[in-house]
């Protein structure tokens, strides 16, 4: 009960950001490239490589879920994305994911097969781009936020994740 209400004061907050629907964004980089707040891009990974560095480096993760076709989602490339405070906020507390929407590439996750397309729709319900997930480090989802995000929105978003500001526990304090 506990935890659906934190998730519930998750979700409000996260859906007062909501702007609009949208979608558009290149694939992820491969997982070997190092994060660096001086870095000039988000380090974007797959989502099954994403979960799992996420575990192992003990980070929140951010799914950008997108599409090549979607105008908001490059908007929120080139201007949100593009942001230096941005990129280093996101660079040292998230390991990036980014998912097409479109794509019948096949992820493994943990020996489960699912293309991104079908995680987009089947497993998280997406239905319009683009839509950021934030997930605990074990893979725990803890929000959603859909359409495109002004850089400040963004920002205030990334930082109450980033924080620990949802778990009101205070088990992540030492991390604030």
């Amino acid at each position: 009960m506990k935890n659906r209400i934190l998730l519930l004061m998750l979700a409000l907050v996260l859906s007062a950001a909501l702007v609009v629907f949208a979608g558009e964004t290149k694939p992820g980089q491969p997982e070997g490239k190092p994060q660096t707040e001086t870095a000039s891009k988000i380090t974007w990974h797959p989502y099954d490589e994403g979960l799992t560095l996420a575990k192992k480096l003990d980070k929140h993760v951010l799914i950008d879920f997108t599409t090549d076709w979607c105008g908001w989602c490059k908007k929120m490339e080139k201007e949100t994305f593009s942001d230096k405070e941005v990129i280093s906020l996101i660079n040292s507390n998230f390991v990036a994911v980014r998912v097409d929407g479109d794509s019948k590439d096949t992820l493994n996750v943990d020996g489960y097969k699912i293309t991104e397309k079908d995680l987009t729709r089947m497993e998280y319900r997406v239905s319009g781009y683009p839509a950021f997930w934030f997930l605990k480090s074990d893979g725990s989802r803890l929000g959603l936020i859909r359409g495109y995000q002004p850089r400040d929105q963004m920002m205030q978003v990334l930082q109450y994740v980033a924080e620990y500001k949802y778990d009101t526990t205070g088990e992540h304090s030492q991390k604030n």
